[in-house]
Order: structure tokens, then sequence, then C-alpha cells
């Protein structure tokens, strides 16, 4: 077993070639330069881009600065975070920190973007230290940055994706994984110079600890009034989760499952206006058991990510606070089905009742919930205001007022700081 454990960044811990891919693409169009086939664009990914635009595209050194800054025009506002975690590469490297080992990125990425990618991406708490080239370096040599952060190799390995990994740890007397999950055009020989090789995150993981360590799942609900935006913006959230590295499982209540859909029906029917309130809880009670059972709480076990357009909250807004049931009395009701699956984070879309309803009378005919009168829709944005203070350590409040493209970006900025910061990812 290893002391050290360093890792290189782009095609190692997450995929990045969208936003790089992208950036080089931009660069070299302003530059009036040919754009290579998508074959030779891949083999941007890893090494310092400096000497890929020499390599690939015959550039001068000033024409590869000139690149390089041209890349970094977009890259830093907007393609860094084109990104996706690798699935399995969060619990590796958790499990890493949890049997005491050191663990750092060495990477030809600037100090400041590798720690960026890696705070939002909810990577850095599992780092002990990140080595990178000084602003005045174009290139990157990792045999240099993986002495500074180990400077005794004897129990260190040296994980990355190309050979200027592998190099590097032939440089400085440590062993070394070459991961072919990546971006590195490996030969033959190249493979054969590395102490091992893995093909998969998932060997990688048996390669460093002996099993594939199992991820924890997150669940996710989405809250607020009708017409808010939460199911516009549900693919967003989806988007979000797996480039945190996580499958995901979109779902939501009432419904979810065979016999929670039926019971969904039962309860949206205008037909059913004579339904009362305590028989409208218990029936959104009964679903939401079924729902756990059947979707909830299989996914979470199996460390995916569930995001569900409503859950018990929102009970105990409607029939809580709408239908004046009491908020304590829906908890009751709800308390066998939903047992320890509440959510780890709500993000909740805030409008007010008048704003709700406008929205949600031109998008369609009105269901039973939704002809009830004014007086109910302003108890119940009481109500959910009352939780969102309530619970606000889960609560993530977005102002659901505002249009669907600025609400995707605040989701986007705030949505992964909020979940590290509850050590959820």
């Amino acid at each position: 077993m290893y002391r050290n454990f360093v890792f290189d960044l782009d095609g190692t811990l997450t995929d990045s070639g969208r936003g790089i891919l992208t950036s080089v693409r931009c660069a070299l169009e302003k530059m009036g330069k040919p754009v290579p086939p998508v074959e030779t664009l891949r083999r941007f990914i890893g090494p310092p881009l400096t000497g890929s635009f020499r390599a690939f595209c015959g550039m001068t050194e000033a024409e590869a600065a000139e690149g390089l800054r041209l890349f970094r025009e977009r890259y830093v506002p907007v393609g860094w975070r084109e990104n996706r975690v690798y699935p399995g590469i969060r619990p590796l490297l958790r499990e890493l920190k949890n049997r005491g080992c050191r663990v750092y990125v060495a990477t030809g990425k600037s100090a400041e973007s590798a720690e960026r990618v890696l705070r939002y991406f909810g990577l850095y708490p599992y780092l002990d230290g990140i080595a990178a080239p000084s602003p005045k370096e174009l290139e990157a040599d990792k045999g240099r940055l993986l002495k500074s952060l180990c400077p005794d190799t004897r129990d260190t390995v040296m994980i990355g994706d190309t050979f200027g990994d592998v190099q590097a740890a032939l440089d400085t007397g440590a062993d070394s994984i070459a991961v072919q999950y990546g971006y590195g055009a490996w030969t033959e020989e190249q493979l054969s110079r590395a102490t091992r090789t893995a093909d998969t995150v998932e060997e990688l993981s048996r390669i460093l600890l002996g099993q594939v360590p199992a991820d924890r799942g997150v669940f996710i609900s989405l809250e607020g009034l009708d017409g808010c935006g939460k199911t516009t913006q549900r693919d967003v959230i989806r988007t979000l989760m797996e480039d945190l590295g996580f499958e995901t499982v979109l779902t939501r209540e009432p419904g979810g499952c065979p016999i929670s859909e039926e019971i969904r029906s039962l309860l949206l029917s205008v037909r059913h206006s004579e339904m009362t309130a305590t028989a409208e809880a218990l029936l959104y009670a009964a679903s939401r058991a079924q729902h756990v059972h059947d979707v909830i709480a299989p996914a979470l076990a199996q460390g995916r990510a569930v995001i569900c357009d409503r859950f018990a909250d929102s009970s105990l807004a409607y029939q809580g606070g709408g239908r004046e049931l009491g908020v304590e009395t829906i908890y009751q009701y709800n308390e066998a089905g939903v047992g320890r699956f509440w959510p780890d984070a709500t993000v909740y879309f805030r409008i007010d009742h008048e704003t709700s309803l406008k929205r949600r009378y031109s998008a369609s005919a009105p269901d039973r919930m939704e002809q009830a009168d004014a007086a109910f829709f302003t108890r119940t944005e009481q109500a959910f205001e009352q939780l969102a203070a309530r619970f606000e350590d889960r609560y993530l409040v977005l102002d659901g007022k505002k249009s669907k493209e600025e609400v995707s970006e605040e989701l986007r900025n705030r949505l992964p700081a909020f979940l590290s910061e509850k050590g959820l990812i």
C-alpha cells in the first residue's frame, strides 16, 4: 500500500474534454488557424497546451503563447465548468482519505484554475495539496511538480492518463499507474513502462484499495408554489449532479411509481371535489410511503442522486398550511412512510401566490388542487416561507420570479457549493 497518491487532473479525476476542446477551437478560430480533426484535438487534453499548439498546429513558440492566452480568454470564465467528475472518483478519494493516506493533484493547469475546478466539483476537501506550474511557465514539468509534493517518492504512486505522468514517475523514482479511460494516446511501449495500468475507475479502485468503494446517495427535493419553475430547472439539476459524478434518478410527487401514480390521479382529478382535507393528506402520505419504498430508498442505497419534484414539504405547506390541518399533524401522517428518508437538500423556488396562479392558469386547465381559493394559496405561501426558515440548513432558496435562464445560472453557481458545504458531495 502506498502512502502518497498523486493524481493528474484532466482525464484522470475529471472528464474536462468539452470545455477544453471548445476553448481550443475558439482560440484557433480567432487566430485564423485551421482546426484539427477531433482525433487530434483530443490530444490537447492533459499535456501542456503550448506544446500541443506547436506539435499539432505547427505554431511557433510566440504563436503558441498567444494561443494559450486566447484559450484562457474563454476557458477562465466559462470552459472550466464544462467538466464532469468520473463516476467512482469521489468515493475513491474519500476512502483514501479515510484510510489516512496523503492525496495530491499535480496538474499542468494554473494553480488558480485547478483549485477552482476542484472546489466547484467538491473534490478539494479530499486533497492534501496541489502542485501546478507558476504563472510564468508555459509548460509544466510534472517530475518537478511530483517532487515538490513528495520529496521522498519511495511510497508514492503517480496516477495519470498520459505518458507525461508515467515519465514524471520514472524521473523521480515513484511508481505509476497509467489510466486508459482518459485522453492519453498510449502506445504499447509507453504502457509497458508504467508500474500498473487501469482501464476503468473501478479497476483503479481495486488496484489502490483492493475494493470498489460505494458512493453515498444524495436526495434533493424541489419545492415551491405551482408555476415557480422547479420542473423546468429539474434537468439543470440533473446535469449538475451528473457533472459531479453521480448517476441520477428523476422522480415526482404525487406519483413516481405505479401505485403512487394511481393515487395521484385520484388526488388531482376534478371529479373528486368532495374529498376531505384529511383524506387528501392521508392519500399524499400513502403515495409517498410507496414511492420511498419502491424508488427513493433503493436509489439512495445504490449511491445515486435522487431528484424529486415535490416531496413531504409540499404536504406540510399545502395540507398543513393551506388546508389548515397543521404542520405537526402532517408530520405525524408521514412519519411511518418517510422514516429517515427526508431530503438532504431542498431547492426552494420562491414566488408569491399571485404570480403562481397567473403562471399556472396560463399553462393549462387547473387541476383539483389548483381550484382552491386565494386564501388557500396565501396560507400555502406563508407555510413554505416558514419551512424555509425552519429548515434553513437544508433549504437553498432561489428567486423563482427571475427568468429561467437567470435561475439556471444561479443554480450552476450555487448548488455545488451548497452541497459541498453540507458535506453531501
